[in-house]
């Protein structure tokens, strides 16, 4: 157990680290969202996965997602962000393989699942559930944890 916990410790501390060299602005503007909105949420999540210069604005970060199919069709930047839509969100940008339903039918609602099932999100809630900035956070730390090993 207390090697788990370190483990985590660490890559909470990495992933931290790995988003310092982002906007302090902008992470800051994100932080304080309940829910998140869809352009600080493309924001992080693009700058972290490099798909798009740190010095870009959040509506061009979210221009960016959408036209590349990172997001959902028919959302909008102003939108609040679903545990369902941050799933498929950091399930695309971050290149995390999942298992059969998203290799054959990639979705939100299979991201969610495959997130879920490896205990990367909150479920209790359901896939509807919108997130409030530092949950956005949690969620990428976890996720970058997954794609480097450390979370099984």
């Amino acid at each position: 157990m207390l090697k788990k916990i370190t483990a985590w410790g660490l890559f909470v501390v990495w992933g931290v680290a790995s988003l310092a060299a982002q906007s302090n602005d902008r992470l800051d503007e994100l932080l304080a969202q309940a829910p998140a909105k869809l352009d600080a949420t493309a924001y992080l999540l693009m700058t972290a996965a490099k798909l798009v210069s740190e010095d870009v604005a959040p509506s061009a970060a979210f221009e960016v997602a959408a036209s590349g199919g990172f997001l959902p069709p028919g959302k909008h930047p102003d939108d609040g962000v679903s545990v369902e839509d941050l799933s498929y969100f950091i399930m695309k940008t971050q290149k995390i393989p999942g298992g059969v339903e998203w290799m054959f039918l990639p979705s939100p609602r299979a991201a969610y699942r495959e997130l879920a099932f490896r205990d990367v999100i909150n479920s209790s809630a359901g896939p509807l559930r919108l997130v409030a900035g530092d949950e956005v956070m949690r969620i990428l730390t976890g996720a970058k944890a997954l794609v480097s090993g450390g979370v099984q």
